[in-house]
């Protein structure tokens, strides 16, 4: 029993032992200062040395979470789940940006890529129609010419051409329209071609030709001059058809003589219809003329009885404003005017300082002008003093023919220098010659007629043609270039 109680009393002092070197390390700076300091170890048995043991491990291992030291640098370099959202947001936010802009650059390329008028040349589905006028030709040129029609459906339009009736070319506008101009180019000039009109699905005329123009190297050529042809006379002011019946003969004869010569293309100096504002004036004109312009480039000029009318305009392909205009052909220069009550062609009028220009800039070896008023006359209408005015340009710029109409008959004239020739004779009624020109005319004739003009070199050779007896022969003329 007391050996009992000695090992109670051992094993109460090494737990008070025990305890005071744990308050001592907390006092001192803990195990490592009691290592400096040693106490005596009392001497245990082996079960109790194995309690003590236990008790100072289980100290020990309390105290670890307790310790007041610094956290390892293991701690603070391993990066905290917390961390990792500013790990992902270093260079990723920059990429995102990027990709975005990549798609933006490849659209804008490829919209300027894709022309504007792509989808027009698509052809539209197939459309039936019919031709109202037309074909014919306008504004020809040495590489180009333009082939002009009407449909009575809006269709688009399509040109086949080439050198032969099985043509080979097309030229094309897809906007659907009534009214189709197509301009043909890469033409050889001088040169006869085969053509027809058609829409994508349908041919609309039978096979025609017509021939480009003269190039400037080119010195001969042949040409017509009409003038007052008087198509679609209103049957209310016409005393019992009388007056239409006369234009209507005298237009279709017209047409037979130009078409007999047949010139390269064909002048007409005005009054082209008795209405210029009814369409059904222009039906009547294109009823004579049409299979004429379907083979052989016209030039119009604005007449009186044009009324300077949209139709006109409507109608006609021409150069420049299409109220005057010049173009060549061959070794020749062709100068257009509107003279005709509508328009100022009074000195520094706009049509007179382009006329001093156009006159200026040509060197061409033959100029001529054609006009509807005539500058001298013996005829009704008489000289007119708007028309006189350009006569100092013409014979400073050594003019050699000036053509106009009004008066309907035939009348040359030779005026310092400059032949004036009245040649009123298309087709509508004649007028008399009642004289009234201060200059004698050196041929006059009240005749219904059509004139040829030949150029070859530095000559030329003029005639006119009646109606009545067809085709024969009046003034035959000759000429040097000035």
């Amino acid at each position: 029993m007391q050996v009992r109680a000695d090992y109670r009393l051992l094993a109460v002092l090494a737990i008070s032992i025990v305890l005071c070197l744990s308050t001592a390390a907390c006092l001192f700076g803990g195990y490592g200062y009691l290592q400096l300091r040693p106490l005596p170890t009392p001497t245990l048995s082996f079960v109790d040395s194995v309690r003590a043991t236990a008790t100072v491990q289980a100290l020990e291992a309390a105290r670890r979470p307790t310790a007041t030291s610094t956290p390892s640098p293991t701690a603070t370099n391993t990066p905290s789940p917390t961390l990792e959202p500013t790990a992902t947001s270093t260079p990723e936010p920059t990429e995102p940006p990027a990709a975005t802009a990549t798609p933006v650059r490849q659209s804008q390329p490829a919209a300027t890529r894709t022309p504007v008028p792509a989808p027009t040349n698509t052809p539209r589905p197939v459309r039936p129609t019919s031709l109202v006028r037309g074909p014919y030709l306008q504004w020809v040129r040495p590489q180009a010419i333009i082939v002009a029609w009407d449909t009575a459906q809006e269709v688009d339009s399509v040109v086949e051409y080439g050198p032969t009736e099985a043509y080979g070319s097309t030229a094309s506008d897809y906007t659907w329209d009534t009214r189709h101009g197509v301009t043909l180019t890469g033409l050889t000039p001088y040169t006869v071609y085969h053509y027809r009109v058609r829409t994508s699905g349908q041919v609309l005329s039978n096979d025609s030709t017509f021939k480009t123009a003269a190039g400037p190297g080119q010195t001969s050529f042949t040409f017509a001059v009409l003038a007052d042809t008087g198509a679609g006379i209103d049957p209310a002011t016409d005393h019992m058809g009388r007056y239409r019946r006369s234009a209507d003969s005298g237009h279709n004869a017209a047409v037979v003589m130009i078409t007999s010569m047949n010139p390269d293309f064909y002048l007409h100096a005005g009054g082209l219809t008795a209405r210029g504002p009814s369409m059904e004036a222009w039906d009547a004109f294109f009823t004579f003329e049409g299979g004429l312009m379907s083979k052989t480039t016209m030039f119009p000029s604005l007449g009186r009885y044009e009324e300077n009318h949209y139709n006109y305009f409507h109608l006609f392909y021409l150069p420049n404003n299409e109220r005057w205009y010049s173009f060549d052909y061959g070794n020749a220069h062709f100068i257009c005017l509107e003279i005709d009550g509508y328009t100022d062609i009074s000195s520094g009028s706009e049509q007179y300082r382009w006329l001093e220009n156009d006159l200026a800039n040509t060197d061409k070896t033959w100029k001529f002008v054609f006009f509807h008023y005539p500058p001298f006359s013996y005829g009704p209408e008489g000289s007119k003093p708007e028309a006189r005015v350009t006569h100092a340009l013409f014979a400073q710029n050594k003019v050699d023919i000036v053509f106009s109409g009004l008066d309907r008959n035939y009348q040359r004239f030779l005026v310092d220098g400059v032949t004036y020739i009245v040649t009123g004779g298309g087709g509508a009624a004649l007028g008399d010659l009642s004289g009234g020109a201060e200059f004698p005319p050196i041929y006059m004739e009240k005749a219904k007629h059509v004139m040829r003009i030949t150029v070859a070199g530095n000559t030329l050779n003029g005639v006119a043609l009646r109606s009545d007896p067809l085709g024969s022969e009046m003034d035959p003329f000759t000429l040097t270039a000035n």
